[in-house]
């Protein structure tokens, strides 16, 4: 593992973490349905229709009566789009400024394309799990389901492209608790009558209608997803701005890790065997925290134990990569791996790595940025 030789040109946007909010137990279900729709990877090239654009004028794309065409060019990427959605751990935050405070990771998903003269749309039907901290009820481990029919549009704006998923109905969202991890939390609603499934299911449903943007903004089909509607033009928030760089923008985001917690940040997928993964990060807040990148399959047993039992989840076997991440030590990291999926975790618990976090301290807030290309 060496840090050296980082080739792409990275600049850290800004560095203040604004405080969050978390009052509430409402408070944190409303963000975390908000930022459901960013459950999309990253699709390619082929996912987006970069083929199919490369013919076609912006002129064309954007006249608002050639629907047929421009329906036509979503439905060409739509094989990948569940397949990009189970990949994902999608980042769950209260607005798209603050850090990502959990995740939500797609069990099935199913797309169904409506083609009809008076009706283009797409359908989708998810179901997952997830988990989020709040200092109400600590990690909060859920499991949901539901239907939604989304609209679809595209604007061209100068050499990028802006897909907009309209939402035309919710249909019905489930939200089934699985942890609660907090002691005193669960006391609290059992004496209070506070039902957490149905202030889920209510909200869910209500903010799944925001909709979602999808921008693709490179001629090699790199993509961000937006919760909301972006007005072509705008960028989502970024910490690290990446410029002249010839390896493809897996995550770049932010998030907080409580003492005691963890993140997995999954769909790292590397396409080729010469692939090599590129990490940038940095810290503030905690004085360390734990670094490891793990193969998906472990990734997975990790997260299915991380939403229902308390307590940080464990290894099962040793990681690919190992390292600490020191506070006011920004890191740079390389590994080659075989082509596949692979989860980043980052770990402020005592149950992996070196580092042994003290109750009462800050929260870990980690910048990173997530790179494949070749070796």
């Amino acid at each position: 593992m060496s840090t050296r030789d980082y080739n792409a040109q990275v600049k850290t946007g800004s560095s203040a973490h604004r405080p969050v909010n978390r009052a509430s137990l409402r408070g944190w279900i409303a963000g975390g349905a908000v930022s459901f729709g960013l459950a999309l990877g990253c699709g390619g090239q082929e996912a987006l229709g970069v083929g199919a654009l490369s013919v076609v004028s912006a002129g064309v794309i954007n006249d608002p009566s050639n629907k047929t065409l421009r329906f036509d060019l979503l439905e060409f990427g739509l094989g990948r789009f569940c397949v990009e959605m189970r990949r994902r751990g999608a980042p769950i935050k209260l607005s798209d400024h603050d850090p990502v405070l959990g995740r939500f990771f797609a069990d099935t998903c199913n797309t169904q394309v409506i083609d009809q003269t008076d009706r283009q749309s797409v359908v989708l039907r998810y179901s997952g799990r997830g988990y989020g901290w709040t200092n109400v009820t600590e990690r909060l481990g859920f499991a949901s389901t539901g239907l939604v029919e989304y609209a679809v549009d595209f604007q061209r704006h100068n050499e990028s492209m802006y897909i907009y998923f309209r939402p035309r109905s919710v249909g019905g969202a489930s939200f089934q608790t699985l942890l609660i991890e907090s002691a005193a939390a669960q006391l609290g609603m059992g004496l209070t009558g506070i039902d957490a499934e149905a202030i889920g299911k209510d909200i869910i449903t209500r903010q799944l209608g925001r909709g979602f943007t999808v921008i693709r903004h490179s001629e090699r089909g790199e993509a961000e997803f937006c919760p909301g509607l972006v007005p072509p033009g705008q960028r989502p928030f970024r910490p690290f701005e990446v410029r002249n760089s010839d390896k493809s923008t897996l995550d770049n985001d932010r998030t907080e890790v409580h003492v005691g917690q963890q993140d997995f940040i999954g769909g790292l997928f590397v396409p080729d065997s010469d692939g090599r993964l590129f990490l940038n990060l940095a810290l503030d807040g905690a004085p360390f925290v734990d670094v490891f990148v793990v193969p998906e399959l472990d990734g997975q047993t990790l997260t299915r134990a991380y939403v229902t039992q308390s307590g940080g989840a464990r290894l099962p076997r040793a990681p690919l990569l190992e390292a600490q991440l020191l506070k006011g030590q920004p890191l740079q990291l390389r590994i080659d791996v075989p082509p596949g999926n692979y989860f980043l975790v980052f770990d402020h618990s005592a149950n992996m790595g070196r580092s042994t976090p003290v109750l009462g301290e800050q929260a870990a807030k980690i910048d990173y940025l997530v790179q494949v290309g070749e070796r």
